[in-house]
């Protein structure tokens, strides 16, 4: 069994630069994935204004959340093999937000 190496990816959000660790060949995926989330907190920071990236973090994180949450229940095109990949993305996304999180403080 081969074991897969790990990669490093620059990532920015709210103006900061962050290195996340993640699988080889993940780079562009969770280069996608921060840009999701920093659109969001570009909208929360014109709304809000600066009051610190953890908070920004956990605010943009539920809303992503909530959003894939509605569509779960107000879609039944959504199959479980969906379902369960939407649900495997965010928890790899709040881990590394936890992670970041806990780099802040």
């Amino acid at each position: 069994m081969s074991k897969q190496t790990q990669a490093i990816v620059e990532i920015k959000i709210n103006n900061q630069s962050y290195k996340i660790s993640c699988e080889n060949g993940e780079q562009d995926h969770i280069q996608n994935l921060s840009q999701i989330i920093n659109k969001e907190v570009e909208g929360l920071v014109s709304n809000l204004g600066q009051i610190g990236d953890t908070r920004l973090l956990l605010m943009a994180s539920l809303i992503i959340a909530d959003r894939v949450y509605s569509k779960q229940n107000y879609s039944n095109k959504i199959d479980d093999n969906e379902y369960a990949s939407l649900l495997e993305i965010i928890k790899k996304s709040t881990k590394r937000i936890e992670l970041v999180a806990d780099k802040l403080v």
